[in-house]
């Protein structure tokens, strides 16, 4: 009788020992609640419809923003991207906001999440919403705009479009405008609309 219990006990204790092993290896996860690591959350902010954008825009009142348009398909945004984030690194202390914008389909969410990971940009991006009409959208981000990529818009410090950049730019034509804005602004000029090609 004693041999029984002394079995008994054993087969529990394995059990219990089995089941706290199997709690402490199996992660307790639901729908409602994933575990998420960090190389599992997505580096997009978010998307972005016409009405979003220049919502986030109207949010850095007070800041020169630099919002680039750009695709992991379009080879001279890759090329451009790294000098973006140069130029937040420098020039962000001093009031600047860099703003990227993938125009990227939804399908290729993973390609965009490869290159910003592989970018580590150090500014919010973004991807365009699906649906609604391109054509309303490229309105909105600015009439003189026919869709190419990569595309750029800086606003001055007041949330006025200042300058528009129509495919890749050197970088020192960025730091120009953003430092022309960033001093204007302070000054008191008004900053008028200018597009580069």
């Amino acid at each position: 009788m004693i041999e029984e219990l002394t079995i008994g006990r054993s087969v529990i204790d394995f059990i219990r020992s089995a089941a706290l092993s199997f709690l402490l290896l199996v992660p307790l996860t639901s729908p409602d609640h994933p575990i998420t690591r960090s190389h599992d959350r997505s580096r997009l902010a978010g998307e972005l419809d016409a009405k979003g954008l220049t919502d986030r825009i109207a949010r850095e009142r007070g800041n020169v923003v630099l919002v680039n348009f750009w695709a992991t398909w379009c080879v001279p945004c890759r090329e451009e991207f790294p000098q973006l984030a140069r130029l937040q690194k420098k020039l962000g202390g001093e009031g600047l906001r860099v703003l990227g914008i993938s125009t990227d389909l939804a399908r290729d969410v993973p390609a965009i999440e490869k290159f910003l990971s592989e970018q580590n940009p150090g500014f919010p991006n973004y991807r365009k919403k699906s649906g609604g009409d391109d054509g309303d959208f490229i309105n909105a981000v600015d009439p003189s705009w026919g869709g190419e990529l990569p595309f750029t818009a800086v606003f001055g410090r007041d949330g006025k479009k200042a300058k528009v950049f129509s495919g890749a730019h050197a970088y020192r034509e960025y730091e120009r405008e953003v430092r022309r804005l960033l001093t204007r602004i302070i000054h008191g000029h008004p900053a008028e609309t200018r597009v580069s090609r």
